[in-house]
């Protein structure tokens, strides 16, 4: 859940604390008024019924009804309730009960059983009359519990209407106002997700709001800082690629011009000793064909060494033949085993340096890893020249190889490939086909920047 929601939820879950304890509220306070009301009924009643007395005590006059109810309905202010008079030996009973209305059931039932479990909907009330300490019987209010409720039930309504708007009104506006505050987090995040995919010229806004402003500030430093580093990475693992390919060719030169020279006078000099050896000593010839063969395995290996090192076809005949004959080698060592095919799409024997080179040594260490771990039937290398300006390589195979084994393993030759492809400012993903094997992706641009050119 997302924060905008959170916030919405928890502040809804607030107003709706607060419209309950509302509730309670008003629920109370109309049974305090209905008790207080009852009991100033009460208190003027007792009045009355005392004045009375006086009255006929003081006047001798002892002809009229005593308590004399027909005062009562202009006292009572509490419409409903229930008036008697009980005298000491309850023998005599006067009361208004008779002109209680019974009020209709208006409220839920749920609401009558709860009002009159948290609340005294049928209080009563009870005074003594005493006059010159004798006692003469009690007055009791009681309060209607229909009416009661139904006053309870209508106060609810009125002020569960008024506050549920307002709640409403107030989480409507809460909602948007968040909304509005958080807009640039979302703004923020999308941001930081480009950044992640290596979008690091992404800015953001700023913001209005000092804490979104400087967040965003402190986000586009970084990203700043960061382009910048990646850049000079590059830089330097171009220039690092290039140091290792003049190394390369020195080292290919010096065993070329000197360990290759070496073996050339061998096998010169072997043919001289066999022709001296065949005429002065005939049992040495035997001893002396075994060293033609050694020496020529030994110039094999140089020259696969010379061709690992630095590939000079690439210098001389241009990539495009000199990956036509690196796939024609790896077809002639399979046997049959597994078909290499080459797919060009476009002119890439004019790009700038240092891609030919770069190239050529990223299908070589494909081809070996499929030949090494893929045990695959067919790998393909297409090479397509894009409009954007960039060369993208797929090198892909029919094997058993899989991402997670690339991915978790540095010792197959991935790492290097990576670090050719950023140092190149390109981008490679590895895909596990459908039908088996995987699929290694490569993006390059051919611009190279300024100042990344070996020199």
């Amino acid at each position: 859940m997302n924060l905008k929601k959170q916030l919405f939820f928890r502040i809804l879950f607030i107003a709706v604390i607060c419209l309950a304890a509302s509730a309670f509220y008003v629920l109370y306070q109309t049974d305090q008024q209905a008790i207080s009301e009852a009991n100033f009924t009460a208190d003027r009643i007792e009045k009355q019924v005392n004045s009375q007395l006086l009255q006929m005590f003081t006047r001798h006059d002892l002809s009229r009804t005593f308590p004399n109810t027909e005062l009562w309905p202009d006292i009572n202010s509490l419409s409903g309730s229930c008036i008697q008079f009980l005298s000491r030996s309850e023998s005599r009973r006067r009361n208004l009960c008779q002109q209680i209305i019974e009020a209709e059931r208006t409220w839920p039932v749920w609401f009558g059983s709860l009002y009159q479990r948290l609340f005294s909907p049928d209080f009563e009330v009870k005074k003594n009359i005493s006059f010159n300490i004798m006692t003469y019987g009690s007055i009791l209010v009681t309060l209607n519990t229909r009416i009661e409720t139904s006053r309870a039930w209508n106060n609810l309504r009125a002020v569960i209407d008024v506050l549920f708007a307002s709640i409403l009104a107030v989480c409507l506006l809460v909602y948007f106002t968040i909304n509005r505050m958080l807009k640039p987090a979302q703004i923020i995040v999308t941001g930081l997700e480009k950044m992640h995919d290596g979008h690091l010229d992404t800015r953001l806004p700023s913001f209005d709001i000092n804490e979104w402003k400087r967040t965003s500030e402190a986000i586009n430093q970084l990203a700043s800082s960061q382009e910048q580093v990646i850049a000079d990475n590059k830089q330097l693992a171009l220039k690092l690629l290039n140091i290792q390919e003049e190394d390369h060719r020195y080292i290919a030169r010096e065993l070329h011009d000197e360990f290759g020279q070496c073996l050339a006078g061998i096998n010169a000099v072997t043919a001289s000793i066999k022709q001296t050896a065949k005429l002065q000593s005939p049992e040495l010839v035997a001893e002396l064909n075994t060293i033609s063969p050694i020496t020529n395995h030994m110039m094999d290996v140089l020259r696969s060494m010379l061709t690992r090192l630095r590939p000079a076809e690439v210098d001389d005949l241009g990539l495009t033949t000199s990956l036509k004959k690196l796939l024609n080698n790896w077809n002639n060592r399979s046997h049959g085993m597994t078909s290499y095919q080459l797919i060009l799409n476009g002119n890439i024997d004019n790009l700038p340096d240092p891609l030919p080179v770069n190239i050529y040594r990223i299908v070589q260490e494909c081809l070996t890893n499929i030949a090494k771990h893929a045990q695959a039937s067919l790998a393909e290398v297409i090479i397509n020249t894009l409009p954007d300006h960039s060369i993208q390589l797929e090198i892909s195979d029919d094997g058993i190889a899989e991402v997670d084994e690339f991915d978790n393993t540095l010792g197959v030759g991935l790492l290097g490939i990576r670090e050719r492809v950023m140092a190149l400012g390109g981008k490679i993903t590895l895909l596990t086909r459908a039908t088996g094997g995987l699929t290694v992706n490569i993006t390059i641009p051919i611009a190279i920047e300024q100042g990344q050119h070996h020199d």
